[in-house]
């Protein structure tokens, strides 16, 4: 319950850029790799690098929606609107990690299933594991450009599950030299 009123309430904003849901978590995705991969894009104006990637600001997010607490340092938030609910970006300027966090009222997986499976997305992105738990999957990726780069997913394993809950989850590290 506590998870479906953190999205009720997400969905409060409206936005000027709303995107359907395979851009949204593509943008999304694609915000947390410029954060880490060009620190440049965002040094010197944080809240010009949300407006350039098409990112709501937001002040806090639920905290179903933040990382995992060892990576809670100087978080910075956004928000990728989609319909009724959407995506929030936490980064942290201090430690070299980009967290999302969706959902909303109508299934997220088919989206998610489309962009993994999209040439697009292949071309920046390698599998690196694969693991199932319940009805969730889990999967490890490593940048093309940048084995540095890593990226843990989680979603819901088949289409027509729960959406009274997070439907997405996903960690981006950037760890040099591991």
């Amino acid at each position: 319950m506590l998870a479906a009123a953190a999205w009720i309430a997400m969905a409060g904003a409206t936005a000027p850029a709303e995107a359907a849901p395979v851009a949204a978590i593509d943008r999304a995705a694609a915000a947390c790799e410029r954060w880490l991969l060009d620190p440049a894009s965002w040094s010197d104006d944080i809240t010009g690098f949300g407006q350039s990637r098409g990112l709501e600001p937001q002040a806090s997010v639920p905290d179903v929606a933040l990382p995992p607490a060892t990576l809670r340092v100087a978080l910075h938030h956004w928000r990728v609107p989609i319909g009724g609910g959407g995506i929030y970006v936490t980064t942290s300027d201090r430690v070299p990690m980009c967290h999302l966090s969706g959902g909303g009222p109508f299934d997220l997986q088919p989206a998610i299933a489309a962009l993994l499976g999209s040439p697009q997305w292949q071309a920046r992105w390698k599998p690196a594991g694969d693991t199932r738990r319940g009805d969730m999957r889990t999967r490890r990726f490593v940048a093309a450009g940048d084995p540095d780069l890593t990226m843990t997913l989680s979603y819901a394993a088949a289409a027509g599950g729960r959406t009274d809950r997070v439907q997405l989850l996903a960690t981006f590290q950037y760890q040099p030299g591991k």
